[in-house]
């Protein structure tokens, strides 16, 4: 399939065996077992980028080509966050942004998602 051979891997995500993490808080959980056992997770706030369910959804199919489920994104979440491990050369990803949305790095001033779905809406509301 044409969808699927464009598709990247989201080297963020790391699947782990659930048995072996313990919730102490709602951002907070302790794992219990295997190499990492002992420390603490704390996973960013989603707060803000509810607002935009919608528009991630959108958005990550359009730029980075990925499904629903196919990533995990949150308030902090960045485009360099979706660049080759290493990498801090996010301008393909700009350029596609620009193509798809009409929005620049200029736009917005970082690469924060959460910035640049605050921007689309504002412009897609003047329209």
């Amino acid at each position: 399939m044409a969808h699927e051979s464009r598709r990247r891997a989201v080297y963020l995500v790391v699947r782990h065996d659930a048995t072996n993490v313990t919730k102490m808080s709602n951002d907070d959980k302790w794992v219990t077992g295997g190499r990492f056992r002992g420390k603490k997770i704390t996973f960013a706030s989603t707060e803000r980028i509810e607002e935009f369910r919608q528009l991630a959804s959108e958005f990550m199919g359009q730029v980075f080509d990925f499904l629903p489920g196919d990533y995990v994104i949150s308030d902090e979440s960045d485009v360099l966050d979706f660049t080759e491990m290493g990498s801090s050369d996010a301008s393909e990803i700009w350029k596609r942004i620009t193509e798809v949305y009409g929005v620049s790095m200029a736009d917005v001033g970082s690469g924060r998602l959460l910035n640049i779905f605050t921007e689309i809406t504002r412009r897609r509301n003047l329209q």
